[in-house]
């Protein structure tokens, strides 16, 4: 199993025929954007808890089928944290909160499942010690 992420898109269906397209995993760089998007621009650097809902949601959504009121898509994917933070802003509280759970809910399983790769694949046989020098020649200590 590779220790890298990949590029891997997930499609997570809404109400309405509305659909998200999320990251499967973030990786470490994606993991530290979350953070930093979740300070506060003053002096000590705060993390400020009121913004990690949108920052969480920046750092997995890639696209989306949500459109205006003309019937055209809000574009999302290619755009900066701050525009689709804007875009998730001007969202209904239900509908921003369903969007929210969506991919809380595609994160814990996927969380899940790479937990389950990994027990599963277990460590490669190998020894658990080296030989000693001494054992390896065929002397031994009495």
């Amino acid at each position: 199993m590779s220790r890298f992420v990949s590029p891997v898109e997930v499609r997570l269906v809404l109400s309405n025929g509305d659909y998200l397209i999320v990251k499967e995993y973030l990786n470490h760089g994606d993991e530290q954007d979350l953070q930093a998007r979740m300070r506060r621009d003053n002096e000590r650097n705060e993390i400020d808890p009121l913004l990690y809902p949108d920052a969480f949601i920046t750092a997995y959504l890639l696209d989306w089928s949500l459109t205006d009121d003309g019937g055209r898509i809000v574009p999302v994917r290619d755009q900066d944290a701050a525009t689709v933070a804007a875009a998730l802003r001007n969202l209904y509280g239900d509908e921003y909160r369903e969007i929210y759970d969506a991919i809380e809910a595609h994160e814990k399983q996927a969380k899940a499942a790479r937990q389950e790769k990994k027990t599963n694949a277990g460590a490669p046989a190998s020894d658990r010690t080296w030989p000693s020098r001494v054992a390896a020649a065929g002397v031994t200590n009495g």
